[in-house]
Formats: structure tokens, sequence, C-alpha cells
């Protein structure tokens, strides 16, 4: 066989292969019925959206936060997390976490129990507009003052 018959038996024989197994897949051989679709009930929340407040971020930050999580206590307390440039969301997550007990923190829970979901989108969204910091460097000047 030469190369164009070859070509020629492929393009009439695939499609017709295609045909017959296309044909075994019809409803009488199919093992599910599909005819009868199962009823579901969807329950579909809405969703208010919000655009972050920067500034009660930042006030927040700045009377609730910066206690444990400012800069300068990074060097003291080395298993509060510096959030500074982290992702808005992952804040977020855990902040409501710890609000809803799902993540375990005494005082972390004590503080975000009495703020809204608004302030905590607005501390989550302040810190992530920060440059994290440079705790390599930071650690080198601590440590070789």
């Amino acid at each position: 066989m030469t190369m164009n018959s070859v070509t020629l038996v492929s393009l009439f024989l695939a499609p017709a292969m295609a045909v017959m197994l296309l044909s075994a897949c019809s409803e009488e051989h199919s093992e599910f019925d599909t005819k009868t679709v199962p009823q579901m009930e969807v329950k579909v929340e809405e969703v208010e959206t919000y655009t972050p407040n920067l500034v009660a971020g930042e006030k927040l930050a700045q009377n609730l936060c910066s206690q444990c999580h400012g800069d300068k206590i990074i060097p003291f307390v080395q298993s509060y997390p510096n959030i500074k440039g982290q992702k808005a969301s992952y804040i977020l997550k855990q902040l409501r976490d710890f609000k809803s007990d799902e993540r375990q923190d005494l005082y972390m829970q004590s503080v975000v129990k009495s703020l809204s979901d608004r302030d905590l989108q607005d501390a989550a969204a302040f810190y992530s507009t920060l440059k994290p910091l440079d705790l390599y460097n930071r650690s080198k000047e601590y440590y070789h003052q």
C-alpha cells in the first residue's frame, strides 16, 4: 500500500468506526436510566460584596494587632507570626477560623470575637498592602548590635 492509499483508507475507516462506537452507546445499551433526572434542591446564598476600608483596617491594626504582630516584637516572641504583606485571603481565613473556634488560641479568639466580619476584612486588607519585613536582615541587625 502506498502512503496515499493508507491516508484514503484512514479517512473513510475512522469515521465508520466512530459511527459504530457511538451506536453502541445508544439509550437501549445504556446501563443508566437517562429518561428520569433526579430532582435536586440547591440552596444558593446571596453573597454581599464589600470593599475593605484600609483606613479602618489600619486603625484596627494600630489598636489591636500591632501589640503582638508589630515589627518591633518579632525578635522577642517568635511564635507570633509576621503578617505584613501576607495575602488578605489567608489572613481573613485565619481570623474567621479563630472567630468560629476552628483555630485555637485563647488570646486571638478573645480579640476577634468582638469584631465584625467587615472589621476582619479591613484588617486583613490593610496588612496585605504592607511590605513584608526582611526578617533575615532584621535578625542580623538585632543579634549584632
